[in-house]
């Protein structure tokens, strides 16, 4: 009988850990096919996607693209994140306008740069990934890491 209890017991652990990790977990996002994480504490804020019709815009820091999928977030301190997504019709996007320093950020190579917003440091990290050309913001290169799946 005492078996029994034990094996219960150790089953109904197993659910209440299983379930408080679930919870916990960080959000999962796609954008144009591109999987990404977002951090525990971010709550999504808006999410828009800006399309041209024929002619190239150039909304990704000087690189030339068609549509761009933009999801933005925000934490309890006031902190943003913001994830774009580039994505030329019918082509893949070779080469980006290096605009930083360059970078390797969770197997990612791009370029990063450091600014100040409100006061506030900031970091943009643009890189290539799948033809498309993906650019996180964030306070810090760890949140970026954290970011990218």
């Amino acid at each position: 009988m005492d078996m029994k209890k034990i094996l219960v017991f150790a089953l109904f652990l197993v659910i209440v850990v299983s379930t408080v990790a679930a919870i916990s977990a960080s959000e999962d996002l796609t954008l144009e096919g591109i999987k990404f994480n977002i951090p525990d504490g971010y709550s999504l804020i808006e999410q828009e996607t800006d399309a041209t019709e024929g002619a190239d815009t150039e909304h990704m820091d000087g690189t030339a693209v068609d549509k761009e999928v933009t999801s933005e977030y925000k934490n309890s301190a006031g902190d943003k994140l913001n994830v774009h997504v580039g994505v030329k019709n019918n082509q893949k996007i070779d080469s980006i306008n290096p605009g930083g320093e360059k970078k390797t950020i969770s197997g990612k190579d791009g370029f990063i740069i450091k600014e100040k917003d409100d006061g506030k440091d900031k970091y943009k990290f643009e890189y290539l990934q799948d033809g498309k050309i993906v650019k996180i913001s964030a306070v810090s290169e760890d949140i970026i890491s954290q970011v990218i799946a």
